[in-house]
């Protein structure tokens, strides 16, 4: 009698055991994971954090997005020739009691005036006092490094005799370039009276040139302000509050001859300048 062979066979791998509806689930589950998995992947490629982590890790800072300018600075852009143009700018302000108010005017150089030297990006002004009888110039400055596309341009060679003056002068120059669009407007300086005289009327100091120049045999730093339109609205009220400006007017059609002419309606022409002041504080323009 032969002794029988087991016939036991081993037990079947446990994958083999599980039955039909459990396969599918655990297959779906997987398709899942790899696909959110490529779908993280593509987001991360497509949207720059790939780029962005690599400018990290190279310590490149991203740059700031650009803001867009408004219209109606673009429109000024274009309109700007090369030659600056300020028109006849006209600032009164209040004297001492008794006396009529100083009524300064900012112009352009006239063909009889000395001082035009027909630069074609340089425009030369002469500041004149209409409250004098007959009206005299009492200072001269110039607008240069002018750049009409980026709506920049830079005062230079300031010469006003009279300290009381200069404060009206450039009051009424920098408002009048505001009022034409001018975004930036830059005083290179040397002298500490004029320095004083640029922070008096709104402006900031961006920085020192040192040994700019040599001047008298001796080394001179200069002194870069600048104001910005924003800026300029702003600071507008408290500088003419500090100066006594009770009006300021731009009008590139009047003449020396009219600009000097005693006012018929100065209420009339102080509420029309308030409505342009309030306009233009109320656009907020960049």
């Amino acid at each position: 009698h032969k002794p029988q062979r087991a016939s036991a066979m081993a037990p079947p791998h446990p994958l083999l055991a599980i039955q039909t509806p459990q396969l599918i689930g655990i297959a779906c589950g997987c398709a899942v994971f790899v696909g959110t998995i490529i779908t993280v992947a593509v987001l991360f490629v497509k949207g720059g954090s790939i780029d962005r982590l690599r400018a990290e890790a190279n310590g490149d800072k991203p740059a700031p997005p650009r803001p867009k300018l408004v219209d109606e600075l673009l429109e000024a852009a274009k309109r700007l020739k090369e030659k600056p143009e300020l028109g006849t700018s006209t600032v009164v302000a209040r004297t001492k009691k008794g006396e009529a108010p100083r009524r300064i005017i900012v112009r352009r150089a006239d063909e009889d005036d000395e001082d035009d030297p027909s630069i074609p990006t340089t425009e030369w002004l002469v500041v004149v006092d209409a409250s004098l009888k007959p009206p005299k110039r009492v200072g001269t400055l110039e607008l240069t490094d002018h750049r009409p596309r980026h709506l920049a341009v830079r005062i230079n060679d300031v010469k006003i005799r009279s300290e009381a003056i200069a404060p009206l002068a450039l009051f009424a120059t920098v408002d009048a370039l505001v009022q034409r669009g001018y975004r930036r407007i830059a005083w290179r300086v040397l002298e500490p009276t004029d320095a004083a005289l640029a922070e008096a009327t709104g402006f900031a100091l961006e920085g020192v040139l040192r040994k700019y120049c040599i001047e008298d045999g001796c080394s001179r730093d200069a002194r870069l302000y600048s104001v910005l339109n924003t800026e300029w609205r702003e600071r507008r009220p408290a500088i003419a509050a500090r100066l006594d400006i009770v009006d300021a007017q731009l009008d590139a059609a009047w003449t020396l001859k009219d600009c000097c002419a005693p006012s018929t309606n100065m209420a009339k022409a102080a509420r029309a300048a308030a409505a342009r002041r309030t306009m233009a504080s109320s656009s907020g323009l960049p």
